[in-house]
């Protein structure tokens, strides 16, 4: 498969759980709109056991083994419903072997976007909430989007909200005005400050350490966003600064967003472990659909 942009699939990894289908459905219209091809993917685990009685030539309803045969019609109806929402849009699928971790960072080596279903639902549940999908959404050399509710296309005056910490949430930041111009919404930048306990032993008052926080999280933001509304003239964009929780600030934004983009801290495996903080919380918390992005390895 080739690695150039222009040709680098949208993956979705489906497992069988019911939000499958509303991953699938995120990820068409996401490769509708950009032209690019979609890709679905089923991990399974193969049977050992099962393996070596159908090489033995043991009684068999099937030639296959059950677990690629379940992971199979997954992908098959994972497939056809694609097919159906948009006939368009140039689909395949694999059945895989292996490793849930393994293979889907594989997949997102050559990938322009990787999808996957809720963390609450269905298998990808374990994967999200241990080291599989911290993995996963830290280490993938691609945006991640976990899908955990269909956005309500009644709504009105929907966002692209992004959590913006500093620097290091500069990719986020342009995805976030790239996924605002692609759905023509307008862009909510978020920033939490708080005041550490290690601030209060310092000579000035808690009062203007508030003040000084608040204030170097403004120009932070404006910072950050300057480059990118002169690159996105088209794109709404509000800023909102407040002391407190930035899981709780951006769980109480997805509200009314139709997607919600956070950072992560690098590609190394050690990230995965770091990720908790934010980003997890999000993924488990948030009202839409959530995108980790991560800095890009490949050229």
């Amino acid at each position: 498969m080739s690695t150039n942009a222009e040709t680098q699939p949208v993956v979705v990894g489906v497992d069988g759980s019911p939000t499958m289908f509303l991953a699938v459905a995120w990820a068409v219209d996401y490769a509708s709109s950009t032209s690019a091809p979609l890709r679905i993917v089923v991990v399974y685990q193969p049977d050992a056991l099962e393996d070596e009685l159908l090489a033995a030539g043991a009684p068999s309803d099937s030639s296959q083994p059950r677990a690629l045969r379940v992971a199979q019609q997954h992908a098959d109806a994972a497939a056809a419903h694609a097919r159906a929402l948009d006939p368009h849009v140039h689909v395949e699928s694999a059945a895989l072997p292996g490793a849930p971790t393994t293979i889907l960072l594989e997949e997102a080596q050559r990938s322009a976007l990787m999808v996957l279903g809720s963390p609450q639902l269905g298998r990808l549940h374990r994967a999200f909430t241990g080291s599989t999908g911290a993995a996963v959404s830290a280490r993938a050399a691609c945006p991640v989007v976990v899908v955990r509710k269909q956005v309500s296309r009644s709504l009105t005056g929907t966002r692209v909200v992004v959590g913006i910490s500093g620097p290091a949430s500069q990719n986020a930041a342009e995805f976030a005005f790239q996924e605002a111009r692609r759905t023509h919404a307008g862009l909510t930048a978020a920033n939490a400050w708080h005041l550490n306990t290690a601030d209060l032993g310092s000579l000035v008052s808690p009062v203007e350490q508030r003040q000084n926080l608040e204030a170097a999280a403004h120009v932070m933001l404006a910072e950050t966003l300057k480059p990118l509304s002169i690159a996105y003239p088209d794109v709404d964009v509000r800023r909102y600064v407040v002391e407190g929780s930035p899981a709780e600030l951006l769980e109480k934004l997805s509200a009314n967003a139709r997607l919600l983009v956070v950072g992560s801290r690098g590609l190394s495996a050690m990230s995965a472990l770091l990720l908790g903080s934010v980003s997890r919380e999000t993924i488990k918390r948030a009202h839409c659909p959530v995108a980790v992005v991560h800095p890009r390895t490949r050229s």
